[in-house]
């Protein structure tokens, strides 16, 4: 998913214009070659002048086993190879300091947990989980914004958003465009977070390395559709303030203990779910249709991500507002856009056919 959160978001905000995009280059010719190679070639020429809405061929998988270095990712049939170092020996960025920041505060306040605990707490954690992780998350940044998958009056679409603020997963604007990116290309070298790099990068490591993830995901006019809308440039700009009264409005409702389980705990919480879309997702699971990439049915995930987890439903048809395509696969998100259809309040609802299942399907 995208930049989690995802996908997933930076607490500064990272302008389009932030990075030269001038003299970009098209992609070279890559087909029948292993992530590993794809990659040696594609960054060559330097990733900010890359064209990014340009896709490339995605890797051959059974390449990828054979080249120097590649790993197996256990229990799965991917082989990853790092491409950046992950802790040590490289460039923080500003962005990259804040976010490491950022994230040591909100894993360390969760082990304030044991000690504000009370059932109150609890309710406040799954109600919260529930409204950033479902409403905001899932259902918008994800299904209505990145996808267009459904419709709303702008209202509810405006609402549903701010619920995905609460997430502090980034802004609409920029968690749609680098998920845009994800599935233009996705495993191939110009994803932000492709497994082919290791299980680390796909699941965190990325959003540690905006210098990185920025090469691949830096122009923003993949949302043409939302940009110049005056709620998500004022998002765009006015997100970390955004963030800050979130936590003023927890901490005046509850003290420390709503700051711990309606907060922290419940942004860890569903940022390693998110990201987990982008890692589990990829590596373990069932592919019961091709999509061309390493997506995967992952029945758990389903269930902790709100219907997310049938992720290779989800790439296969990446439209459709519904992932669980089968009656056992639950997909909480689709049912409360259901639930909005029947008031009238979601129109345009996309639903694969049998006979599109069908030409997808792996016999």
């Amino acid at each position: 998913m995208g930049r989690s959160l995802t996908h997933i978001g930076h607490i500064a905000r990272v302008a389009s214009s932030d990075t030269a995009v001038g003299d970009e280059i098209a992609p070279p010719a890559m087909g029948d070659l292993c992530y590993n190679d794809q990659y040696a070639q594609l960054y060559a020429e330097g990733g900010d002048k890359l064209n990014l809405k340009r896709p490339i061929p995605r890797p051959v998988r059974e390449l990828q086993q054979e080249a120097p270095g590649a790993k197996k990712i256990v229990f799965s049939d991917v082989y990853g190879l790092p491409k950046k170092n992950l802790f040590f020996n490289r460039e923080y960025n500003t962005n990259d300091k804040i976010y490491v920041a950022f994230m040591v505060a909100m894993h360390g306040l969760c082990l304030l947990a044991p000690a504000t605990f009370s059932w109150p707490m609890v309710g406040l954690f799954f109600a919260t989980y529930f409204v950033s992780g479902c409403l905001g998350i899932t259902l918008s940044y994800h299904r209505q914004l990145s996808h267009k998958s459904f419709q709303t009056p702008k209202w509810l679409e405006y609402v549903l958003a701010y619920c995905g603020v609460l997430a502090v997963q980034g802004p609409p604007l920029e968690w749609a465009s680098a998920h845009r990116y994800h599935h233009l290309h996705c495993d191939s070298p110009l994803d932000p977070h492709s497994p082919y790099e290791g299980f680390w990068w796909s699941h965190m490591g990325w959003l540690l390395d905006n210098a990185a993830t920025l090469e691949r995901v830096h122009d923003r006019s993949n949302v043409s559709d939302m940009n110049g809308d005056p709620f998500y440039e004022h998002l765009e700009k006015w997100f970390p303030v955004h963030v800050g009264l979130q936590f003023a409005a927890l901490y005046a409702f509850g003290g420390l203990p709503a700051l711990v389980w309606g907060g922290a705990l419940r942004l860890v919480w569903v940022y390693h779910v998110t990201w987990a879309i982008n890692s589990v997702c990829h590596v373990w699971g069932t592919q019961p249709y091709d999509a061309s990439d390493l997506s995967r049915n992952n029945w758990w995930m389903g269930i902790l991500a709100w219907g997310e987890g049938w992720h290779n439903n989800h790439h296969a048809f990446e439209w459709s507002a519904r992932h669980g395509l089968e009656p056992h696969q639950i997909d909480v998100t689709y049912a409360v856009i259901r639930f909005f259809e029947i008031l009238g309040l979601a129109t345009n609802v996309k639903i694969p056919t049998e006979k599109q299942k069908a030409r997808l399907a792996v016999n």
